[in-house]
């Protein structure tokens, strides 16, 4: 196997281990030239990088970090992923790290029932966002009961299911009626 599937094994199969040097960080969009915009818990990370990359002193920063080369063709990083940032060594003044692994669906499944995962991005993100554009896991509990929802929660998966591979994301799918009536003449 080539380098290519060996960094798409490591992208889909990958065990997740957050530190404080690489903490846990959300997308928040891309910013061009293959940097992508993350917001990090101050609590997640050393005091050293919260003195080096946290200007406000919140309880969370945003800094950029950039997609390497190897996983450039391989995964797309949709804003509201998560991501594992290495924020050990900042790459310029701008760039406070590098992406060391997009986390898939199931890799931040696998982190909640390890108990791993950080409890402040549950509500972080109306936080940062100002608004509750992302649904909660008691809104997708809720709305899977439904058939005509549970296409739709298929489809969605949390946004990070379909990272990875071809397809056309900004192709908007119309959903066309059929009439059955007129299929039987």
């Amino acid at each position: 196997m080539g380098r290519g599937k060996y960094t798409e094994q490591e992208a889909l199969e990958a065990v997740p281990e957050p530190t404080e040097e690489c903490p846990v960080a959300r997308v928040l969009g891309p910013r061009g030239q293959n940097l992508h915009e993350v917001v990090v818990v101050r609590s997640l990370v050393t005091v050293e990088i919260n003195q080096r990359l946290n200007r406000e002193n919140k309880a969370w920063f945003t800094t950029l970090v950039q997609l390497p080369p190897r996983f450039r063709s391989v995964v797309w990083v949709k804003r509201g992923s998560y991501i594992l940032a290495d924020l050990a060594e900042q790459l310029t003044d701008k760039i406070g790290g590098e992406v060391a692994m997009v986390m898939m669906a199931a890799q931040v499944r696998h982190l909640k029932q390890a108990g791993a995962w950080p409890a402040e991005y549950e509500d972080l993100w109306d936080e940062i966002t100002g608004s509750s554009t992302a649904p909660t896991s008691k809104d997708r509990a809720g709305s899977g009961s439904s058939s005509s929802s549970s296409d739709m929660d298929d489809m969605d998966d949390g946004g990070m299911d379909d990272l990875l591979g071809g397809g056309n994301p900004n192709r908007q799918y119309i959903e066309e009626e059929s009439d059955s009536g007129s299929d039987s003449e």
